[in-house]
């Protein structure tokens, strides 16, 4: 009797958008170095983008509406352009995307097929504590704003932009710590 070899299953063909390529690895491609060498980069990079929007839910600041749709970010874990059209605040449309539970959901199934431990979950959302501080914030800054105006133009119309806004703050607390 001759035994028939069964042919090696091989896994089907998949894309992996953290190290842009197609493989036949399976699960066990996210344990190769090339593939945490990417997600390194990859989340690192991702890092830098929530730390920009992080800075806007400490320091709230009204967005003119010629800067609406400058004000952008991609969220790679839910594949998704937030573009703030319509927002009164910098960030708000992002702040409030990091906050929900869609974009919780898709950071852990994310980390559970690409890769590292579920321990750094809280680096890629923004807490709803911080966005409710946040809330709190523009709040005042919407009632300083009402009162400052009193029928003239909002202070907020300038021609000031972000850039030059938080670079002289930055300037500010650097002379008074001097």
């Amino acid at each position: 009797k001759k035994r028939k070899m069964k042919p090696s299953k091989k896994s089907e063909i998949e894309f992996c958008k953290v190290c842009r390529l197609h493989h036949d690895h399976g699960p066990r491609h996210k344990y190769f170095p090339r593939h945490k060498d990417s997600l390194s980069a990859f989340l690192d990079r991702f890092r830098s983008k929530i730390a920009d929007v992080r800075f806007f839910v400490r320091n709230p600041s009204v967005l003119r509406p010629q800067e609406e749709s400058k004000n952008r970010v991609w969220c790679v874990f839910c594949d998704e352009d937030i573009v703030e059209l319509g927002s009164s605040f910098a960030c708000s449309k992002a702040i409030n995307h990091f906050a929900s539970s869609d974009h919780l959901k898709n950071i852990k199934q994310f980390l559970w097929k690409h890769g590292p431990a579920m321990d750094c979950i809280d680096d890629f959302r923004i807490s709803e504590a911080d966005v409710a501080k946040w809330g709190k914030k523009c709040q005042s800054l919407r009632k300083e704003d009402a009162s400052a105006s009193c029928g003239q133009l909002s202070r907020t119309s300038n021609g000031m932009s972000f850039r030059y806004h938080i670079q002289s703050f930055l300037e500010l607390h650097i002379m008074v710590h001097l």
